[in-house]
């Protein structure tokens, strides 16, 4: 219903502001025209205030958004650890003696001074050792080419862990596949207390799995496809000296150690790396070992 002034009533008998004019139409008084247009303004500012601030959290979202997306894809493309710090040392390594190809003791005592890389595996290894030496290799050389190389050595290890099949011509031939300078070594025996010792220290696991005919034709069919120059080498390979009647293979643990000139544990390269990624957490490694131990304690 209307009101006798042609307008609806407002709470309190209140007009809305609204007068009758002749024409029929309704128009603003005076008054509630600048009430009105205050009101309006106050309404575009929320609103623009609103919207603009809507616009930044979106921005900074997609920001953030695609720093995380930037980062993770470098993590996939590169094979990069984790940015996960952790404090302390893993507990690594330690004092160890073992055999080189020409029959001569070598133990940690030999490399004081220097960096080295080292790695566990057996000669008969089907594609897991062949990859990782060929990645170890690949890193090796790169570190060398490096201009921080002029501050440290780094020496590399192949550490077999089946002397009852690897024996030293074989290891011999063996590493030179991979790299001149890599280092084979060994013990008597797959059973040896001082090869067990070392294998514990360094936190390497050997299980013996055997094999049936199916079985090895698939690891060289493997070894075919993953390492075919690999195949080529071995032919050179000098067969174990003595006939092994067991037909096995060894599950063992694939990762290659960074030792200190110290014969401390610096750091792991797990195979998930690739020789540019293994290259760079090398000489990163090393960099902060050398400035720890440049600088002033305090």
């Amino acid at each position: 219903m209307l009101s006798s002034q042609g307008g609806p009533p407002r709470p309190g008998g209140q007009r809305t502001g609204f007068e009758k004019e002749g024409d029929g139409y309704e128009s603003e008084g005076e008054e509630g025209k600048k009430e009105f247009e205050s009101d309006k303004r106050f309404s575009n500012f929320v609103l623009f205030g609103g919207a603009l601030a809507m616009v930044i959290l979106l921005m900074a979202s997609n920001v953030q958004q695609s720093k995380r997306e930037r980062e993770r894809q470098q993590k996939l493309e590169t094979g990069q650890r984790s940015t996960t710090t952790y404090t302390g040392k893993a507990d690594i390594g330690g004092p160890w003696k073992l055999y080189n190809t020409k029959g001569e003791l070598v133990s940690h005592k030999d490399f004081t001074g220097k960096y080295y890389l080292i790695y566990f595996g057996f000669t008969f290894c089907p594609d897991v050792c062949p990859i990782s030496l060929m990645k170890l290799s690949s890193a090796l050389n790169k570190v060398r080419e490096s201009k921080e190389y002029a501050y440290f050595d780094l020496d590399a290890i192949f550490v077999s862990v089946d002397p009852n099949r690897d024996s030293n011509p074989r290891i011999e031939e063996y590493v030179k596949i991979f790299h001149p300078d890599l280092v084979g070594l060994t013990h008597k025996s797959n059973d040896n207390q001082e090869l067990k010792d070392m294998l514990k220290k360094f936190k390497i696991h050997v299980s013996k799995i055997f094999l049936t005919e199916e079985d090895e034709k698939e690891d060289f069919k493997s070894l075919q496809e993953n390492a075919p120059e690999v195949v080529e080498k071995m032919k050179e390979v000098p067969k174990p000296e003595k006939e092994v009647d067991e037909k096995y293979t060894l599950d063992h643990t694939i990762v290659v150690y960074l030792m200190g000139p110290d014969n401390e544990f610096l750091t792991y390269l797990g195979s998930n790396l690739d020789d540019n990624a293994m290259k760079e957490i090398i000489l990163d490694e090393i960099a902060h070992d050398l400035k720890r131990k440049v600088m002033p304690k305090h």
